[in-house]
């Protein structure tokens, strides 16, 4: 985990202004908020002020949307350099250096709804189930949760590219093996899947998912 860390703080460095999630490019598409995070605050219409955690933040194109819209923001990715500018650039917001395999800056019962537009995703199949737990346990009971996984019709994981190079891989899953790792602690409410999204073709999946609590 540790060269996967130092790879994308590296990443970082070396893309002041988010590489191909490039916020101030007027020419990039996704330098806005995603459309898709969009549809699934409208889907709920929840009410402002809500505590939401922006997982895998990044610049934080979907942190600055969402505080605009007048959440309470939190923001946590595992690059010190991307935190540290996108604190600086969005001061309304609070961002955090994390490990999303284990958040333990945050509380449990801490967040009303929590977003992962693209921290599950590069993080290893193994380390799955650790990252699932971390979001049930800091969401609230009534707690919600929007997250992309890149589509990958598969028995198991699959690498299905890296973002730089050699290093820094994706991982894709197709929607019964995803299904299967959140079943104690989740449940689906909606799923779409958006066929242009992604590189290779795979396109990817959008889960609604509601705490579940015994």
């Amino acid at each position: 985990m540790k060269s996967l860390v130092e790879d994308w703080d590296k990443f970082f460095k070396e893309h002041p202004t988010g590489g191909p999630w490039d916020y101030k490019n007027p020419s990039n598409e996704r330098k806005l908020q995603d459309g898709h995070v969009v549809d699934f605050i409208k889907y709920y219409n929840f009410e402002k002020n809500l505590k939401v955690l922006d997982c895998g933040c990044a610049d934080g194109r979907n942190s600055e949307w969402l505080i605009a819209e007048g959440f309470e923001v939190t923001g946590v990715d595992f690059s010190q350099t991307v935190i540290e500018r996108t604190q600086k650039r969005l001061p309304k917001g609070k961002f955090l250096v994390g490990d999303i395999r284990k958040l333990d800056k945050i509380e449990e019962n801490s967040f009303d709804f929590l977003i992962d537009a693209g921290a599950f995703h590069v993080n290893y199949p193994q380390d799955t189930l650790s990252i699932i737990k971390e979001y049930h346990r800091i969401l609230k009971p009534s707690g919600k949760m929007f997250i992309r996984v890149f589509n990958k019709e598969d028995n198991q994981p699959h690498l299905i590219f890296f973002v730089n190079k050699d290093t820094m891989p994706v991982f894709g899953y197709s929607e019964s093996v995803f299904t299967n790792h959140i079943k104690n602690y989740f449940n689906v409410k909606h799923k779409k899947y958006d066929s242009v999204y992604g590189m290779h073709g795979e396109g990817c999946n959008y889960y609604y998912l509601e705490s579940k609590w015994n």
